[in-house]
């Protein structure tokens, strides 16, 4: 999982990382690592370590710290829901809490192949993968261990957004341009929650069941080895109870058409639900498309505050002609 960087400087005697004291406080005796491999530094908040030769049968484990209240939610997944649906997961070796607010995941390390939508073997892979999660989980008794993630999630999204965008119009760091294109975020958030009752419409045909919410391609992993291809979703820290909307939809507009397989996702859920047809379908996906982008403008719009807006208003055009594209031909938003 995830390729090394070197922004962190490891102590000398590895026993003494952050990581490793986590490890050992699971007390699974599967000794100490040969080596610590730093994937991922965020100031103050995650880190993602690859600990050489500590798992089974001398496998690596990616170590991941995180906040709690994402971490729990990882965690209910792991421990509780996957180990009982019929798809590939890797390995859960444990929790640990570091204090009141960190906590740490140890999983099997699946391997550096991410999955891709522009290869036909990898949607085929995908659109299986959800749809046996997405009918399995239909019928457990899930839901009250999962945060929402239905529409009422979204448009919280959507109003959290257009609150943080309003509040920093004014931030000098902005030019006419950048606050034009603000203004158009928000006019167009008015307009989706003007019909947010038709897009929840759309989302009624299908079933409430386990979600991803954050299925992509650096969330995703696959591996070959002698038993096949697998595919290996990891980071559930937005997963939730919700219709399989964002799942289905691609996260990025290159990807357009080639995210998952409908077709292939089609004939597996219609198994389980019968009345599903492939229009409905495409309509849940145009769905999760919005959501998606409404759930990215929302973070995105959290770093407008700052005196650095280049990279955040960078990605509030792209969100911006996204949903317009989007917008057009959308009953919700006529």
């Amino acid at each position: 999982m995830s390729n090394p960087i070197t922004s962190e400087i490891l102590p000398e005697s590895l026993l003494e990382h952050r990581a490793v004291k986590a490890w050992r406080g699971l007390r699974l005796g599967l000794g100490e690592p040969a080596s610590i491999e730093i994937l991922k530094k965020s100031h103050k908040k995650r880190a993602i370590y690859r600990l050489a030769g500590v798992g089974l049968q001398g496998a690596a484990v990616i170590a991941k710290r995180c906040q709690m209240t994402t971490g729990l939610i990882e965690r209910t997944i792991y421990e509780q829901v996957l180990p009982h649906l019929p798809v590939t997961a890797p390995h859960y070796y444990g929790f640990a809490e570091e204090d009141d607010t960190f906590c740490w995941l140890f999983l099997e390390d699946v391997g550096r192949e991410r999955f891709s939508p522009l290869v036909e073997e990898h949607r085929l892979l995908a659109a299986r993968w959800l749809g046996r999660m997405h009918t399995a989980a239909a019928h457990g008794a899930t839901a009250a261990r999962l945060p929402d993630r239905g529409p009422a999630h979204y448009l919280e999204h959507l109003r959290s957004a257009r609150r943080t965008i309003l509040r920093n119009l004014t931030n000098p760091a902005l030019d006419t341009d950048d606050v034009a294109v603000l203004k158009t975020i928000v006019s167009q958030c008015d307009a989706l929650e003007a019909g947010w009752h038709e897009l929840e419409k759309c989302c009624e045909s299908m079933p409430s069941t386990l979600v991803h919410s954050d299925f992509r391609a650096k969330n995703v992993y696959v591996r070959t080895d002698q038993a096949g291809t697998a595919l290996f979703p990891i980071d559930w820290e937005t997963a939730g109870w919700g219709v399989p909307a964002a799942d289905l939809a691609h996260s990025r507009r290159r990807y357009l058409g080639h995210h998952v397989d409908l077709i292939t996702y089609l004939d597996i859920v219609r198994e389980c639900w019968p009345s599903i047809d492939m229009s409905a379908l495409q309509l849940l996906v145009r769905v999760g498309f919005v959501f998606r982008r409404l759930a990215g403008i929302n973070w995105t719009s959290r770093s407008l505050a700052s005196e650095w807006t280049e990279e955040p208003i960078a990605c509030m055009r792209v969100y911006q002609a996204e949903l317009s594209e989007k917008m057009q031909a959308a009953p919700w938003a006529r």
